[in-house]
């Protein structure tokens, strides 16, 4: 649940936004034909693309080298704009509707009254969203872009492909790992990857390539990389499975064998052990997941490896 703490860490920490998060100011909400259509715009990109957040009521900067930052609380009345309002607008301009969209009220504390920020947490959908201007859009970097042909085709067919994404589990409290990281303080953190296949088909064979550039790389503490041309691509892993077996103290692989990933199921696939940098300078590592009938690429950085 989004409160107000949580929107002044991401103003504070300048959070930039990225392919999961948006900010919009106050007058991005208004009764406006052109601001409905920004609106559905915005909103049907998430969706369309790997899903996100927006959040109505924070200001970015002004100066093209902030672009992109968030620069302080810039909150909406609700009484004018209503949370009724906002889901009638983004449920009656996109088609078809968005299923498990949600928006959270956050009072503006210490602001004036009847001040809010809206956060709107938009799911990765496995159809294609279009919005009131008939067109369909996508993220990419900072903005929503329309989308190709094949790409609307391509998100059509998630429902009948597999869909893979990785979570990353440490038994570390997030809360104090957000401190250690305000603080800039030495650690290391210790991650199970797992594999979440999202889709609605059997994926039989699961392989993930993860890569990024020399900087990431002296974060990566287990298991170790190899960097070439200020690049690495050495970890690897996928849903095979060692049958071994011990004889007279020692240890001998008798088979390997791939164990399918249902659909809406999990299962374990490695360890990743980082160091603090990639945390607080907001570094990037890139995850290529290719299954028998898809192949998805995400880009993680920072802070996101939590979420």
């Amino acid at each position: 649940m989004w409160d107000k703490k949580q929107i002044d860490d991401l103003i504070q920490n300048g959070t930039e936004e990225n392919l999961h998060l948006d900010y919009k100011s106050a007058n991005a909400l208004a009764k406006s034909d052109g601001k409905k259509k920004e609106i559905s715009k915005d909103v049907s990109a998430f969706a369309n693309s790997d899903g996100g957040t927006i959040i109505y009521g924070v200001k970015e900067f002004d100066e093209v080298e902030k672009r992109h930052l968030p620069e302080r609380i810039d909150a909406v009345d609700r009484i004018e704009f209503t949370k009724e309002w906002l889901e009638q607008v983004i449920g009656s301009n996109i088609a078809p509707r968005i299923q498990g969209l949600k928006i959270t009220p956050v009072p503006n504390e210490g602001g004036k009254q009847n001040e809010v920020i809206y956060v709107v947490d938009i799911p990765k959908s496995d159809t294609a969203h279009q919005a009131i201007d008939k067109r369909y859009y996508r993220r990419y970097n900072f903005e929503s872009i329309p989308m190709e042909d094949w790409e609307i085709k391509d998100i059509i067919n998630r429902s009948v492909k597999s869909n893979i994404q990785l979570e990353f589990r440490t038994s570390t409290p997030k809360d104090l790992i957000e401190d250690w990281v305000k603080r800039k303080v030495d650690f290391t953190l210790e991650f199970e990857v797992w594999a979440y296949n999202k889709g609605r088909r059997v994926a039989q064979m699961v392989n993930c390539f993860i890569y990024g550039d020399e900087r990431a790389s002296e974060t990566i503490i287990k298991p170790l990389v190899k960097v070439k041309d200020n690049f690495f691509e050495e970890l690897f892993f996928s849903n095979e499975v060692e049958r071994k077996i011990t004889i007279e103290g020692n240890e001998f692989i008798m088979s390997t064998e791939r164990i399918p990933i249902l659909p809406e199921t999990r299962r374990y696939m490695s360890k990743l052990t980082i160091h603090s940098p990639f945390l607080i300078r907001g570094l990037s590592l890139f995850f290529q997941i290719s299954s028998e009938d898809n192949n998805i690429q995400i880009e993680i950085k920072g802070m996101e490896i939590l979420n």
